[in-house]
């Protein structure tokens, strides 16, 4: 593991490393155990695109070695342009799954101003067909987060608001294979 990376002349250090995601990931898996076993159908994990990947992908293995039958779907979402600033949210590509009478657990990478998770609540509540309860599972809550029209029952970190990389966490489409997540620190010095 490097303990720091230089992105663009600036410095970025380890946040949280492999070891505390899977430790992290253990749990939430464990808390999904108990809150859907037994269901008349499975859940859908509901990846949302790209960014929690990794976090998804991993989550679905702990379910599977624990013994939670679940399904797995993606909706693709985009907010974020290149120089790191929101724009407006726009809707990518659709589940393939009906989400109609489902439990969904939404699968997000960090949750920052809200606006992409918010949208997507709105877009579940409004099928044609609700879902039968939609759960929010994220990889990082950060700490100055926008107003939520809901409530995130699944966290793994309490994230800074520095920007991230790693673990399916990009800086114009890079970093994103790296096993630990880093922080961006600032310009590099000396």
């Amino acid at each position: 593991m490097k303990k720091t990376l230089v992105i663009k002349g600036d410095e970025y250090r380890v946040a949280f490393s492999q070891e505390s995601i899977q430790i992290k990931i253990a749990t939430i898996a464990d808390q999904l155990l108990a809150d859907y076993s037994g269901r008349e159908q499975p859940p859908i994990l509901l990846l949302v695109l790209t960014g929690g990947t990794y976090f998804t992908v991993d989550l679905s293995r702990k379910l599977e070695e624990i013994g939670l039958l679940h399904h797995l779907d993606t909706i693709g979402l985009k907010r974020y342009t290149q120089d790191e600033c929101g724009g407006a949210v726009e809707l990518i590509s659709k589940p393939h799954a009906d989400l109609g009478g489902r439990d969904i657990i939404v699968v997000e990478d960090v949750v920052e101003n809200g606006a992409t998770m918010n949208f997507l609540n709105d877009y579940l509540k409004n099928l044609s067909v609700p879902p039968r309860s939609v759960e929010y599972c994220v990889l990082g809550l950060k700490e100055n987060h926008g107003p939520l029209k809901f409530s995130i029952k699944y966290c793994c970190f309490l994230m800074k608001p520095a920007w991230i990389v790693g673990y399916g966490l990009d800086s114009d489409q890079a970093y994103r294979g790296l096993a630990d997540i880093y922080e961006k620190v600032g310009p590099v010095t000396g």
